[in-house]
């Protein structure tokens, strides 16, 4: 039979996992849904009363939630809905899905920069398919202008955001097709932004693997 003390500590425990469960999450003010905060995009509004992205959620002020997507971006923009969240007359540029997306791609640039640093890129279509095949990789980058892809691609994430020049680019060469990432804290992070950058841009694709 459990002690007391045994007892209380299960319902401890339940309840701290119960609160850590409602702060990783937040409403969107559009859709209504509540979500993941890695699937939302934080806004905040700026001295200016502009509405300002704070991509990595740590910008002081009250935070203004919306799902990380084109269409309740644009939406909140267009309707002014950060003005009834905010109970304050504020601005948002009608271009703001437009902005988001551009900052996302540059978190995403900066992310490959600093795992490439921490050794965790593998760069070259012979090198990744071999790491791919040593299951080697977590996250797997494919230029969104390359003819074909790699088998062996059933147990990891794929991204198809980037050109092989924007790939090259980031990595310090012309060009990059095939771009592999280790397992990683930082690559993880990176997969966050890609996820949400994914979903800012429609023409993109992605293939979630199966673990």
């Amino acid at each position: 039979m459990e002690s007391a003390h045994t007892i209380q500590d299960k319902i401890s425990m339940s309840e701290h996992a119960v609160i850590s469960v409602v702060s990783s999450t937040r409403t969107c003010l559009v859709t209504s849904e509540e979500l993941p905060k890695d699937e939302l995009v934080r806004f905040v509004i700026g001295p200016d009363n502009s509405v300002v992205p704070d991509l990595a959620q740590n910008l002081p002020g009250r935070g203004l939630w919306v799902k990380a997507a084109r269409e309740p971006i644009a939406t909140a923009a267009r309707k002014n809905l950060f003005s009834k969240a905010a109970k304050a007359s504020v601005r948002a540029d009608a271009n703001l899905a437009d902005l988001v997306e551009t900052l996302l791609r540059k978190r995403c640039f900066d992310f490959m920069g600093l795992a490439r640093g921490a050794g965790l890129a593998v760069l070259g279509q012979n090198q990744v398919e071999a790491s791919l095949r040593a299951r080697q990789l977590a996250l797997f980058l494919l230029a969104n202008d390359a003819s074909d892809e790699p088998g062996n691609l059933e147990h990891i994430t794929e991204y198809r955001c980037f050109t092989r020049i924007e790939l090259g680019v980031t990595f310090g060469y012309d060009q990059i097709v095939y771009a592999g990432f280790k397992a990683h804290s930082l690559t993880e992070k990176l997969k966050i932004e890609l996820a949400r950058l994914e979903k800012m841009a429609a023409s993109h694709h992605v293939q979630q693997g199966n673990g």
